[in-house]
């Protein structure tokens, strides 16, 4: 394989999603079709709440045999489903439990952490292939507000450093939870064993924090990753399902760390489709699709993706 396509969209599977949206059976089989027929090699979902979903997304992606997520109570842990059409190794997972926000109301904070236990990111290799895909899923910021004032703010800043810290460390596999939802102890983390895995790392995901916000140098990790849609910066929120007169932002993404050359960056799913005889949209998000050259790293080598501008 001398190119990979990475895809990534939140299919909103909450069984009562908020109007005009389908609940996801009644969208599965359009949205299925469409990236069954997609030149994609690996899509990352989120919010595949329940396992009933999982064996509806792969009735309809018949050309994508191999599927990555970590078991949990009702459905993947974090709802989070790497559907491939390259062979997957064993898929990790990492919660972000724990994380509480520091501002608001008692109620707030209780409910903001209660989402955080539940959501995370999972880590897959591809077999034969220098190549790592992460699928992560961070908590909504509903005030539509990034700046540092807000109750937010810190949360999400919280959230960000699990998942950087997660994946900087050498020794990621071994610190990240093997059999179910909860986190292991901080202590069993940092006794982990240290090992160097070199490569490509495809982080791709709902962030939910708009690109133009503050919380954007820890997206990039201080510009250690490429962000490929920094030039362009799409929406991938559909202002249709936003309160009158809020603006859209890009808070998905894809994000390249290591050695690959992108040959292709686009949005999927922007406009809305026939379902039985009526126009909706497959998912309140945007999908976002990038199409990389790969290449074997030399030993030591530098990475060939260059660090991210802010985008405009």
């Amino acid at each position: 394989m001398n190119a990979l396509t990475v895809a990534t969209l939140n299919v909103n599977g909450l069984r009562r999603p908020r109007p005009p949206l389908l609940p996801l059976p009644r969208r599965a089989q359009a949205l299925g079709e469409r990236l069954d027929a997609a030149p994609i090699d690996v899509i990352n979902l989120q919010e595949v709440y329940f396992y009933e979903s999982v064996r509806l997304l792969r009735r309809y992606l018949p050309s994508y045999p191999y599927v990555a997520y970590r078991r949990g109570p009702v459905g993947p842990c974090g709802a989070l489903v790497t559907f491939s059409r390259h062979p997957l190794g064993r898929v990790r997972y990492r919660s972000f439990a724990g994380i509480v926000p520091n501002r608001g109301s008692l109620r707030f904070r209780f409910r903001r952490a209660l989402l955080s236990a539940i959501q995370g990111l999972t880590i897959v290799q591809l077999r034969g292939l220098p190549v790592t895909v992460v699928n992560t899923h961070l908590t909504a910021n509903h005030d539509g507000d990034w700046s540092r004032d807000n109750r937010f703010f810190d949360f999400q800043q919280a959230q960000l450093r699990r998942l950087n810290a997660t994946l900087a460390r050498s020794g990621m596999l071994a610190s990240l939870v093997p059999l179910r939802c909860a986190p292991r102890s901080f202590l069993a983390s940092m006794l982990a064993p240290r090992r160097r895995h070199p490569g490509l790392t495809v982080i791709t995901g709902d962030f939910n924090i708009a690109s133009d916000s503050d919380h954007y140098r820890l997206i990039v990790d201080n510009g250690a990753r490429h962000d490929p849609f920094a030039a362009t910066n799409p929406v991938t929120f559909h202002a249709a399902f936003l309160p009158p007169g809020e603006p859209a932002h890009r808070i998905d993404y894809v994000l390249l760390a290591g050695t690959a050359t992108v040959l292709d960056a686009t949005t999927l799913f922007t406009e809305p489709v026939a379902i039985d005889g009526q126009p909706h949209y497959l998912s309140d998000h945007i999908g976002l699709s990038v199409r990389l050259a790969l290449a074997d790293p030399e030993p030591d080598a530098a990475p060939a993706a260059s660090p991210s501008p802010r985008p405009r």
